[in-house]
């Protein structure tokens, strides 16, 4: 079972293969796969021109009003035992605007990880 499309898993691949640093992001979305920890993109400026990745839960947590408020988004976005196993929370959060939520398939992580592998 996977959440996400051809078109979506490119623009992730795309997006983090532009890391200043593509071992470090490669060793982080490891982790992510073996913990099922989330991970978010942070949009600094309406531009778009100053992002951040970012891989380290509690920051998350802070980032999206707490680990009670992340609780709640991620059983909204993985309301099955079966969605929890496959699925890990992806966050595209904004200076200004609303924050976005998605689920993303660890089949894709896992695909992401291999392609980009072949980058480095």
């Amino acid at each position: 079972m996977s959440f996400n499309s051809d078109g979506e898993k490119k623009s992730l691949k795309e997006c983090l293969r532009k890391t200043e640093n593509l071992q470090e992001t490669l060793e982080c979305l490891e982790h992510i796969l073996v913990h099922r920890t989330p991970f978010a993109l942070y949009i600094a400026t309406a531009d778009r021109s100053n992002c951040t990745w970012i891989f380290d839960p509690q920051t998350i947590y802070g980032m999206v009003g707490g680990e009670d408020r992340y609780d709640k988004v991620f059983n909204s976005l993985f309301p099955t035992e079966e969605d929890r196993s496959v699925g890990i929370a992806f966050f595209i959060l904004k200076k200004v605007g609303p924050l976005y939520s998605v689920r993303v398939g660890i089949d894709v992580i896992d695909e992401i990880i291999s392609e980009l592998y072949d980058d480095v």
